[in-house]
């Protein structure tokens, strides 16, 4: 592909496009770089051990040098998650970063689990909607909007060139007036491209206001006849804010149980955004010893994660609360795509334990969405009339209903792109097409490695889950290349017949395999004692043995010893 010289925009979707979440968008202008937001995807199931995913910043990486700032639309996880790996992988002396004080707060507090080298990178920049920051030859401007977290931020790209609003998350119901006239503003100019942010776009009609969950969980907490426990997401502080403001007000105290929302609530409440007394929270081990009708428990693990607090009180083994039989629990979220199964387990798990649940399919008002529902996108299209535009943080098939609803408001087919990861739309004065790839995808996180666990080891992570493993021990006399004991053989996660006291099993088969494989690595290379293949062959005639007689696929690890 080619560099960006003269009148030319790239815009390059690192993430969030064809997917939920990884949310990140380059925009380049004359060589500098821009990132709007640099945010996680959590793993799906079959990705085991795996704790985050991540944009691959190759790209940016290698042009480091013109990186101009990360600007931050809002503070929730798929948005800022990723900034502290980011400014690991970009390596550069300093890297301004611009944000409400909340987004950037939580970015700070991730930020202290990484290494100190990495802290001291970040420049941290707050600003406040209406606020406009000249990066290089771009100008950014910070347009308030509604979402479900405080202070979220559309952002409007100015260039020689034109203007590219990227809305971020949003949703009209409860945006700024001076706003929607920005908006209107910037179709009156010309608006270039629209970036819109289309998730919901499959909802019918419009989105409702947040004021609609906060009077549900109220009512609620008015009318539970002994503890209340709220699940939603710890970013969302005003949805925690106005559960707070209820338990107080019918004389309940509220505990936080789950690391970010311990961690996120404090950093909302000194920056201002909540204010409750200190009376009004108690730890979770106090909570657990008060009256229940006194407690309101506020919990992570609404999307139904195996880790987080919320399923593990569900199958009882959280070490701090228990489920008791007359909780009302409420989900205040609904699953994003892909975890509806996993939500499903640990609502069938709270039932089975005495719990009444309460969750958005039984009774809509406890959670509404902060993203824009169909005909918000057709309003905003007739708006802001954009020559161009790139939808973003959608699936495909919301992408495409973007652009069948830019198409009824006028906006030509052939000037809506649909774009993959990593596939560029570049914008002169004429015209805009497709560019080519960069180098881009998805980071793994495992712990505290970043990128070393590939499509290898969760194949073999998939394979140790469903079909076990064997493991192949035996010893070689060095000179002869034979075995010299008899071949010990490990198994884990098999069927009986193939356990050690099974008949027929494996164990009494091992040693005529491996020493078979061994003669066929002799006779396939003479001359070598101890044959380098001997592994493999080893591997194919156990893996073949245990196919014919089980089915299963274990992974399979011969450990060859020389004596």
């Amino acid at each position: 592909m080619t560099e960006a010289t003269g009148s030319l925009l790239r815009i390059v979707p690192l993430g969030g496009v064809g997917e939920v979440g990884k949310n990140c968008t380059l925009l380049e202008f004359d060589g500098d770089i821009i990132l709007a937001d640099v945010g996680v995807k959590f793993p799906e199931e079959e990705m085991l051990g795996i704790d985050l995913i991540i944009p691959d910043l190759s790209y940016v990486r290698e042009r480091k040098e013109r990186v101009r700032g990360i600007v931050i639309t809002h503070g929730h996880e798929d948005h800022i998650g990723a900034i502290p790996y980011a400014l690991a992988q970009l390596d550069l002396a300093e890297v301004p970063i611009y944000g409400s004080s909340l987004a950037l707060g939580l970015v700070q507090a991730r930020l202290e689990e990484h290494p100190a080298a990495v802290q001291r990178i970040a420049r941290w920049f707050p600003v406040n909607g209406g606020d406009r920051v000249q990066l290089g030859k771009i100008e950014v401007e910070f347009i308030s909007v509604d979402h479900s977290i405080p202070d979220a931020f559309s952002l409007a790209f100015h260039t020689p060139m034109g203007s590219v609003l990227h809305t971020g998350d949003w949703k009209f119901a409860g945006l700024p007036p001076e706003s929607f006239e920005r908006y209107k503003e910037l179709g009156e100019e010309g608006l270039l491209a629209l970036l819109p942010d289309c998730v919901r776009i499959e909802s019918p009609g419009r989105t409702p206001s947040e004021d609609l969950v906060g009077d549900a969980l109220e009512e609620i907490i008015s009318r539970a006849p002994a503890r209340v426990i709220i699940s939603t997401f710890a970013s969302n502080v005003s949805r925690v804010g106005r559960a707070i403001e209820a338990a107080q007000k019918y004389g309940r105290v509220c505990a936080l149980v789950g690391r970010s929302m311990v961690r996120n609530i404090p950093i909302a409440r000194d920056l201002g955004y909540l204010n409750y007394p200190d009376e009004a929270l108690v730890t979770a081990v106090e909570a657990q010893r008060m009256k229940p009708e006194k407690v309101v428990l506020l919990m992570t693990g609404s999307q139904g994660e195996p880790t987080a607090a919320l399923a593990r009180m569900a199958n009882g083994s959280h070490r701090e609360v228990s489920l008791l039989p007359e909780d009302t629990v409420v989900l205040s979220a609904s699953p994003i795509p892909g975890n509806e199964e996993s939500v499903g387990r640990i609502i069938d798990n709270l039932m089975r334990g005495g719990a009444k649940v309460i969750y958005n399919r039984i009774m809509p008002s406890v959670h509404v969405s902060g993203h824009a529902s169909y005909d918000e996108h057709l309003e905003l299209y007739r708006l802001v009339r954009p020559r161009y535009l790139v939808p973003l943080h959608g699936e495909y098939r919301m992408m495409v209903l973007s652009r069948e609803a830019a198409v009824t408001c006028d906006i030509p087919f052939d000037n809506v792109f649909l774009t993959e990861v990593g596939q560029g739309v570049i914008i002169t004065e004429n015209e805009a097409r497709r560019d080519g790839r960069v180098r881009s995808g998805s980071v793994l996180v495992d712990g505290l490695t970043v990128g070393e666990v590939n499509q290898v080891v969760l194949r073999d992570r998939r394979r140790l889950a469903s079909d076990g493993l064997v493991i192949v021990s035996v010893t070689l006399d060095r000179q002869t290349g034979l075995p010299v004991s008899d071949v010990c053989v490990l198994t884990q996660g098999l069927p009986v017949s193939l356990s050690a006291d099974g008949a027929n099993n494996l164990r009494e088969q091992s040693h005529d395999i491996v020493t078979s494989a061994i003669e066929q690595a002799e006779s396939n290379h003479p001359g070598s004692a101890v044959p380098r293949p001997l592994a493999e062959v080893i591997k194919q005639s156990v893996g073949s043995y245990i196919m014919r007689t089980t089915g299963l696929r274990p992974l399979i690890v011969p450990v060859l010893t020389e004596v």
